[in-house]
């Protein structure tokens, strides 16, 4: 689909691709939502820039910046739901003096149409400028993604004090892997802004150069941001880890208790055999055989008894 945004009043129409050849570009905006090939020949044509750079990429995480004589290409990413998710959403803007071209899915239409309502309503909004609002509000977005971690990070970090899981600790590395996913693609941002800052005067508007400072300092404080978040993860990682240490220490001290217990009643209970084995069996021939059969359970049972007090023995049910 094929939407003609007049950049004066803001105007908007939806077109076929034949009906471009007779457009004029001149402070227009030509949005292509999920187009076909047929739509993509057409814009190609009308505004002489190769259809491969208007072509979506069908690889994940490109973020590039394409600065030609007469117009500059832009790949962008939209952030999806980085708690759940490494995905991003591709977005292709070329941008020149007096035209406009926008390549999107339809997931991120909200937020195309949250930059419409930025452009003036009294006087022309430059091609540029337009960019700039799409841009600005795509990384806007990712303050709600931060507001979205920063609950989780709270949450894990309450689990990890009280009782660490098996399922909070492949939480805590899959958030770790998908931040560091986020924190790439705000790095590759911030330089594209940085870079997109040297256009010509040819397709660029000096104000919106200066509105391009904006961005770049909030992806420098988004990027600030998410690696706090990380050393929090990362600390609760190290938390899990002490109180692992810290019991596993505990049962040494136990299980030396035990031997050493152990030790006691394998003492006491082998005396009679180094009695008899330097005085001779005689002195216990007598010896009833019931006392013989207590004292030989007497000793088998008390070490259980302590051993379940101490919830050595006990089933613990990990299901």
């Amino acid at each position: 689909m094929i939407r003609l945004v007049q950049l004066g009043n803001n105007s908007e129409s939806t077109i076929h691709p034949q009906e471009l050849q007779g457009q004029s570009l001149s402070n227009v905006w030509l949005e292509l939502v999920e187009p076909t090939e047929d739509e993509l020949q057409a814009v190609s044509h009308v505004t002489q820039v190769a259809v491969r750079f208007l072509r979506l990429p069908k690889t994940d995480g490109v973020v590039n910046l394409r600065l030609e004589q007469d117009y500059s290409i832009i790949n962008f990413l939209v952030m999806q739901d980085v708690v759940s998710t490494k995905k991003a959403y591709p977005v292709i803007m070329v941008f020149s003096r007096n035209f406009l071209v926008t390549v999107a899915c339809k997931e991120i239409q909200p937020t195309i149409n949250i930059a419409k309502e930025r452009m003036s309503k009294i006087k022309i909004d430059p091609p540029s400028q337009v960019t700039y609002f799409l841009i600005d509000e795509i990384v806007a977005n990712h303050y709600d993604q931060l507001e979205k971690l920063e609950g989780l990070t709270s949450q894990i970090e309450e689990e990890v004090v009280e009782k660490t899981k098996p399922e909070t600790l492949k939480r805590i590395f899959k958030l770790k892997s998908n931040m560091i996913r986020f924190n790439k693609t705000l790095w590759y941002e911030r330089g594209l802004i940085f870079n997109l800052r040297k256009c010509g005067d040819t397709c660029m508007a000096a104000k919106a150069r200066a509105l391009f400072d904006t961005t770049h300092e909030d992806l420098t404080r988004q990027i600030d941001i998410v690696e706090t978040y990380r050393e929090i993860l990362s600390d609760a990682i190290n938390v899990h880890l002490s109180a692992i240490s810290n019991k596993i220490n505990l049962s040494i001290q136990g299980l030396t208790v035990v031997i050493f217990y152990l030790t006691v009643v394998t003492t006491v209970t082998s005396f009679p055999n180094t009695v008899a084995t330097f005085f001779g069996i005689s002195q216990f021939g007598n010896t009833d055989v019931i006392i013989i059969v207590v004292a030989l359970a007497t000793s088998i049972v008390l070490p259980f008894i302590w051993l379940w007090r101490k919830k050595w023995l006990r089933y613990v049910n990990r299901d």
